[in-house]
């Protein structure tokens, strides 16, 4: 029987990796520019906000979740385990690595998946994701998978991770920011982002 978990990696794991990746870029983007401007701070950006949360949070949740039904990151490092890989420390090591993100699994379980009720889960998570947490979980999941391709699949690994959208990155801003913030500051600033996610890959 052939290994699926390439196909995995390619078809279910990577996309939602670069997704969540693409999606944090643009929001970062967005809250950049509006502190630049001082402008776009109403219930718009707020809806944006809370879409990006949801977005965020569940893109985690689904990565790593460990049901045997499902094709996770982590469901990939109990499959490798199962099948023998790699040391079962190695994969063990990975895993570990994943638990960084507990905290944002836990979040969308108990508030937004569902609605615990405390009565029965007096140790049920806050309701608000603090930012420290979340994006540690994605430097972690980024991480795990850069090594699963490399160390455990042996397969080449892309050196810039971050997504490269097509057409003007800055198309949406040009409508409320300054060409001048846009070409001296926001192009900088989403270079900069761009190679601290990239150095995820290394």
């Amino acid at each position: 029987m052939s290994n699926p978990l390439p196909d995995w990696m390619d078809q279910k794991i990577w996309p939602q990796i670069y997704g969540m990746l693409l999606n944090d870029a643009y929001f970062k983007l967005m809250c950049r520019a509006r502190e630049l401007t001082g402008t776009f701070n109403g219930p718009i950006a707020e809806l944006i906000q809370t879409g990006y949360l949801s977005f965020q949070t569940v893109a985690i949740r689904r990565l790593c979740d460990n049901g045997r039904t499902v094709i996770s990151l982590r469901r990939v490092l109990e499959e490798a385990k199962s099948n023998k890989l790699a040391p079962v420390d190695q994969i063990n090591g990975l895993s570990d690595k994943l638990n960084s993100c507990e905290p944002v699994v836990d979040l969308v379980n108990d508030h937004v998946a569902h609605t615990a009720n405390p009565a029965r889960n007096p140790n049920m998570s806050g309701s608000t994701c603090p930012w420290a947490d979340l994006f540690k979980a994605q430097e972690a999941i980024c991480r795990v998978a850069v090594s699963v391709q490399r160390d455990i699949l042996h397969r080449k690994v892309v050196s810039e991770i971050m997504p490269v959208p097509q057409g003007d990155i800055m198309e949406d801003f040009r409508l409320w920011v300054p060409d001048e913030v846009i070409s001296k500051q926001l192009y900088a600033f989403w270079h900069d982002h761009k190679k601290a996610v990239n150095a995820w890959s290394r």
